[in-house]
């Protein structure tokens, strides 16, 4: 294949690009480079008819070359069916950095569409899960799968980044389109729309996307606020996704973790949730519960402690503070017994549904 010159007007985009809109102060820029230095990297298209063209690679510097007032292009003509070409368009695509992660989920979407293989994106992620766990035990596939795994190694895309972006594309239409919409700078982390399509209340999944751009959670935090508040009880979950009280995570791989509402916002809550009697046992902020919450943060507090204290000894006698740090009214218990007595506090509390004194002042 030979570098050719081809008139711009002779060109189309392709229609199977992936990428929803292009930045116009980034076209610009690479314009002004392209006024400066010329195109330094050709596109690629293939022949559509007599002195017509079609972008299989490069509509970027294509759209730029138009900005700086280019006549004519640098390309490589390549000879390609309409469906090959739309697989070789979409998967070059894909490839590039700054593609969000819907735009790629939706370009593998229509590989395996283009190959064949019509399932909805979250059905497929699935099964390419399955696939990974059943290769990962020596399990034979299913026919279908092994088309999905051949035409997700043609991606040469982990198939677990491709699981990812069919997941964010399974989120409620509402979501994709307001995340569409903003920079890149004002997107919530990509990984989290694969969260939230854990979630299949359409509702809730709204109502907890909407919380994690108003509280600005990080990728962590807001990837166990997903997880966690499909199990808050339902009078307490909606004043906590509808009334604008903040929230905390609490716990950490051991512990499990909890979603925990700051003391200073407990008669704030208590004030938005209106519920019967029933109900009110399983609220999170009546005493019992906010005793459980102490436990378990005193405990997760003590597994901290104890990971710091390896590096730290007594600068007189050069021996570990684990041998030397003791509770006041309980010097003969080492750090070790005290988180292990933390612990069974806390499985006591999960027992209970009365406070104990000594732990819950009200």
């Amino acid at each position: 294949m030979e570098i050719e010159v081809i008139p711009v007007k002779n060109i189309t985009p392709s229609p199977f690009q992936p990428r929803e809109r292009f930045d116009k102060d980034a076209l610009e820029e690479l314009a002004g480079s392209i006024k400066e230095f010329d195109l330094l990297n050709p596109i690629l298209v293939r022949v559509t008819g007599d002195d017509s063209y079609q972008i299989i690679a490069g509509e970027r510097r294509w759209r730029a070359a138009q900005f700086a007032g280019l006549k004519n292009i640098y390309a490589i003509v390549k000879d390609i069916d309409d469906s090959r070409q739309r697989i070789e368009s979409l998967i070059e695509n894909i490839h590039r950095k700054d593609l969000f992660m819907i735009e790629k989920g939706r370009g593998v979407l229509e590989i395996f569409r283009s190959s064949g293989i019509v399932l909805a994106p979250k059905s497929l992620a699935n099964i390419i899960n399955s696939i990974e766990r059943k290769k990962s035990k020596d399990l034979s596939l299913v026919p279908t799968e092994e088309k999905i795994d051949e035409i997700c190694s043609k991606i040469h895309v982990k198939s677990n980044t491709i699981r990812l972006w069919l997941e964010s594309i399974s989120v409620s239409p509402e979501i994709i389109n307001e995340e569409l919409s903003k920079s890149d700078e004002e997107r919530i982390p990509e990984r989290i729309l694969s969260r939230l399509s854990t979630i299949s209340d359409i509702d809730l999944q709204i109502q907890a996307y909407s919380k994690i751009v108003d509280a600005d959670m990080s990728k962590d935090t807001a990837s166990k606020f997903v997880s966690q508040i499909k199990k808050v009880p339902k009078a307490e979950r909606e004043a906590l996704l509808t009334k604008g009280v903040p929230v905390e995570i609490v716990g950490d791989k051991e512990l499990g973790y909890s979603i925990d509402v700051p003391t200073n916002e407990i008669d704030t809550l208590k004030k938005v949730i209106k519920v019967d009697k029933k109900e009110q046992a399983a609220v999170l902020t009546k005493p019992i519960n906010q005793e459980r919450s102490r436990h378990k943060r005193n405990l997760l507090a003590h597994n901290q402690l104890l990971k710091m204290l390896d590096n730290l000894f007594c600068p007189y006698c050069g021996e570990s503070a684990k041998t030397h740090l003791r509770w006041k009214d309980h010097s003969n218990k080492s750090l070790e017994q005290a988180k292990n007595q933390a612990m069974k506090n806390l499985e006591g509390a999960e027992k209970r549904k009365k406070v104990d004194p000594r732990f819950y002042k009200s």
